[in-house]
């Protein structure tokens, strides 16, 4: 395995703590939130996430881009530009 998949792959075991445990977890291969059902990060999901890295928005994005990785890999119907907007665009 390479150094690429293995980040990701820690990436999207990070997800429960970097959420503080709540119920804004994706659902995956689809990527959609086990709570309100919109696609993953869903609002609530963005405002943790936020929290949790608070003024590192680079750190945010980068963690972010790890699990763009891997969604890229499990969403293939959806194209690289829409997933990138819908992971890590709203970072900035």
């Amino acid at each position: 395995m390479t150094a690429r998949p293995a980040r990701a792959a820690r990436a999207v075991d990070a997800l429960d703590g970097r959420l503080g445990g709540g119920g804004h977890q994706p659902e995956r291969p689809r990527w959609d939130c086990l709570s309100c059902r919109q696609p993953w990060p869903c609002p609530p999901a963005r405002v943790q996430l936020g929290e949790a890295y608070g003024p590192d928005r680079i750190g945010l994005a980068m963690y972010l881009g790890a699990l763009l990785f891997v969604a890229v890999g499990e969403i293939p119907a959806a194209s690289p530009g829409e997933l990138f907007e819908r992971f890590v665009a709203w970072t900035r």
